[in-house]
């Protein structure tokens, strides 16, 4: 698993123009973040951790805006300076939703073991 969170870092560093400047590093912290939570995981029920399901969602996400922009699908206009506000937020959002989804896990494993006792 380590080596899809080395691909996905070079994957942003490659979409963001082989840039070498603060707004890569800011970029790939969903990543690290991700990383960091993957190592903290119980291995033997990892598909019914809330962990894992925020990693899952933080690195869909990621993947989401990247290519959305890398790719300007939508014709999302990137070349105005409007749409460079989005490497500054998406990092915040990504990593918001990441928590929202842990949340709601947490939540459905709530109550499915209220419901089964």
């Amino acid at each position: 698993m380590n080596v899809l969170f080395i691909v996905l870092a070079i994957l942003t560093f490659v979409s963001m123009g082989f840039d070498t400047n603060l707004f890569v590093l800011w970029n790939i912290v969903p990543i690290v973040i991700s990383a960091f939570s993957f190592h903290e995981l119980d291995r033997k029920a990892i598909y019914k951790n809330s962990n894992f399901h925020m990693i899952i969602s933080i690195l869909l996400m990621h993947v989401y805006f990247h290519a959305i922009m890398y790719f300007d699908i939508g014709k999302a206009a990137t070349g105005s300076s409007t749409s460079a506000l989005e490497y500054i937020f998406f990092p915040i959002y990504s990593v918001c939703f990441g928590i929202l989804v842990y949340f709601i896990s947490k939540l459905f494993k709530l109550v499915s073991n209220k419901l089964k006792t």
